[in-house]
């Protein structure tokens, strides 16, 4: 990449931050610069002191620290796509529900929806909080693992699988000993 082009791309907020520009606008940009996995472009819009937080993970803290969780998670990211369902926004506040496509190095693409939370101050993001809900992929999978198992052949008849079999194979409720073993 040329040099000029260089340093453009790296964390500028003041040329992220519009008071001109509408937050609507302000939003596709942002998810526009994720999209494009640029781990710099997407962290400047991020205020210095700024907070993402994430299910089950420890809130992150700070541009810098944002800036590095991108660029981890990006290395296994082939491609990320957020297709708009719903903006909403109020004085500093955005709610993006999107469904997200996730393709990572193998390929292995998943698709899931997600909820931006955004609070923004000074044209930036102060305060984000991600949604995900895998409960409909999970759903889906579990869904067609029920289907294989009541389509499965029986266990084989080896000692290694163990003494038991699990319950519901031949739709009992509770577990018997293993033919092998009989």
């Amino acid at each position: 990449m040329p040099e000029a082009l260089q340093e453009t791309t790296e964390a500028q907020p003041a040329s992220i931050a519009s008071e001109l520009e509408s937050l609507p606008a302000r939003v596709k940009r942002y998810f526009g610069a994720l999209d494009t996995l640029d781990a710099d472009a997407a962290a400047a819009f991020f205020t210095p002191g700024a907070t993402v937080r994430l299910p089950g993970l420890a809130p992150i803290l700070g541009r810098a620290a944002i800036r590095r969780v991108l660029v981890q998670f990006l290395l296994d990211v082939d491609d990320l796509r957020h297709t708009p369902v719903q903006l909403w926004t109020a004085g500093n506040l955005s709610v993006f529900e999107a469904d997200m496509t996730l393709t990572l190095a193998g390929p292995t693409t998943l698709a899931f929806p997600v909820t931006h939370i955004i609070r923004w101050v000074g044209g930036l993001i102060d305060e984000a909080r991600i949604d995900v809900y895998l409960e409909s992929r999970m759903a889906v999978a579990m869904s067609a693992f029920d289907r294989a198992r009541r389509t499965a052949q029986p266990y084989p008849n080896h000692k290694s699988i163990g003494r038991l079999t699990p319950a519901g194979r031949n739709g009992s409720s509770i577990l018997r000993p293993c033919p092998a073993d009989a």
